[in-house]
C-alpha cells in the first residue's frame, strides 16, 4: 500500500511581516490582500502547490512531496 504524500511549506505570502520569523522557505511580501492573493494565485499556477489561507494576513504554499515504496 503506497503512503500519502507529505506536503512541506513551499513559500509565504504576507501582508505582515512580523507574523513571519526565520525559517526555510521563501517570504513574499505584499503591500495588502489583494497583491497577497495574486502572487499567491501566480506561484501556485507556475508551480502546481496549493494555497492555504491563515486568515491573519498570510497564505502559505505548499507541495506534495513524493514518498518512496520500499
Amino acid at each position: 500500500m503506497a503512503d500519502a504524500p507529505t506536503p512541506v511549506m513551499f513559500a509565504i505570502v504576507t501582508t505582515n511581516k512580523d507574523a513571519v520569523i526565520g525559517g526555510m522557505a521563501p517570504v513574499f511580501l505584499a503591500p495588502n490582500e489583494i497583491e497577497r492573493d495574486r502572487i499567491a494565485m501566480w506561484i501556485c499556477r507556475i508551480t502546481n502547490a496549493i494555497a492555504h489561507d491563515l486568515h491573519n494576513g498570510t497564505v502559505i504554499l505548499t507541495v506534495n512531496q513524493a514518498t518512496s515504496s520500499s
